[in-house]
């Protein structure tokens, strides 16, 4: 509901568009500046307490905007500083939760591949209720109002963790938290990430291939996608039917793998799904079949996106050490969204050279390319591979993860 409820605020209460574009940039260079540097405080810190403490921060930031604007305090600065203080807040918050789900997973007995895919599940349909959900709360109740609900919602999460989540038991077989600066200096620690990921091929190949697909698919939602519902569908309501769907089927495929994961390679799984909710998208979109069937045929190949997220989380929590997952994985988070403004300028480009249909398979050619890759280089095949270090064992009985 942040997403749509700060850009709304700023714009109903300045009337600017400039001042809303200036708030946007300031909560997206947070958010870059937080991926860049959380890693290592989580490690130093604890995940358990980073994911409190950036919750609480996060939450007051969202719950001062409305409230200095109430008071008539609310310059361009100090709105730039809190959307800044928003999105820095966003990736320690993420980060933490996901260096904490091994320990639940094992604590559950409940294997990788399902405790990873019930983890995206829950995520994809909180992004996919959320947005409805923030438009309808705008409409009945103002922005003002929806951004101190979702102050609300974020003090409900830190008070969840503290309440649920155990403070981390320390084994005396488990390798050491690295210390604050007694040992090396923050610096060091980063230094540190950069390493391990250079040394780590597959890891490094995911997050290059996930860096070009984030990037191609920024690309066809942000610029394609809409440019097709004003020139050919002319239609904004088949523009968010589309963007729903593709959520839809993430959401569906999310769930299916997390019954079917544990049976399932993750070399094929993630070759699969790749090709599925890749190239054929484009094509589709190409080929432009009546509304329904267009729809139908989107949320089908996006059932492939479900079980992508899930397995690379689950080769993290394989590959690295505990005392290093907070820094690596932030690490690969952040690299995976580095490329996201390429793929808006790229899309942009093609659009006003040749035309949306064009643009569209020029992507598709680019997204089959990038999707082939896990097919034609054998590092890939290492996903199948054990690593060789401690993660949660598979339950021992199905477990149903998911119910409603």
């Amino acid at each position: 509901m942040t997403m749509i409820a700060v850009p709304w605020f700023v714009l109903a209460s300045t009337g600017s568009g400039a001042k809303t574009g200036m708030v946007a940039a300031a909560e997206t260079v947070g958010l870059l500046v937080s991926l860049a540097l959380a890693g290592p405080l989580i490690d130093r810190h604890g995940a358990r307490r980073m994911s409190v403490l950036a919750d609480l921060f996060t939450a007051a930031a969202v719950a001062v905007i409305p409230a200095a604007h109430a008071a008539g305090a609310l310059s361009a600065g100090l709105l730039a500083v809190l959307a800044f203080a928003v999105g820095l807040g966003r990736s320690p918050s993420r980060s933490a939760k996901h260096v904490l789900l091994p320990e639940a997973m094992s604590g559950a007995g409940i294997g990788t591949e399902r405790g990873t895919s019930a983890r995206e599940a829950v995520q994809r349909a909180g992004d996919l209720v959320g947005a409805p959900a923030g438009g309808v709360l705008i409409t009945m109740v103002g922005a003002a109002q929806v951004l101190l609900i979702d102050a609300a919602a974020l003090l409900v999460s830190a008070l969840l963790v503290l309440a649920c989540v155990p403070t981390r038991r320390v084994s005396h077989h488990a390798p050491p938290v690295i210390p604050s600066g007694r040992i090396r200096g923050y610096l060091g620690d980063l230094a540190e990430t950069g390493r391990r990921l250079r040394a780590d091929r597959l890891l490094l190949a995911v997050t290059g291939q996930c860096a070009a697909m984030n990037a191609l698919l920024v690309g066809l939602l942000v610029v394609l996608v809409p440019a097709y519902g004003a020139l050919v569908w002319h239609s904004s309501a088949l523009v968010g039917a589309v963007i729903a769907a593709l959520g839809a089927g993430g959401l569906l495929g999310a769930l299916i793998y997390g019954w079917f994961g544990p049976r399932l390679g993750r070399w094929a799984t993630f070759s699969a799904g790749f090709l599925l909710c890749g190239p054929p998208v484009y094509v589709v979109l190409a080929v432009d079949p009546p509304a329904t069937v267009l729809v139908a045929l989107l949320a089908l190949c996006s059932l492939g996106s479900g079980p992508l997220n899930p397995v690379v989380a689950a080769l993290e929590y394989d590959r690295v050490p505990v005392e290093l997952r907070g820094r690596v994985c932030t690490a690969v988070n952040a690299g995976a969204v580095a490329a996201l403004p390429v793929g808006a300028v790229l899309a942009g480009m093609l659009l006003d050279r040749v035309g949306p249909r064009a643009a569209v398979l020029v992507f598709g050619a680019l997204c089959l390319a990038v999707c082939l890759c896990p097919l034609l280089f054998p590092i890939w095949r290492e996903m199948d591979r054990p690593a060789g270090l401690a993660t949660p064992k598979r339950a021992s009985v199905p477990l149903v993860i998911y119910s409603e």
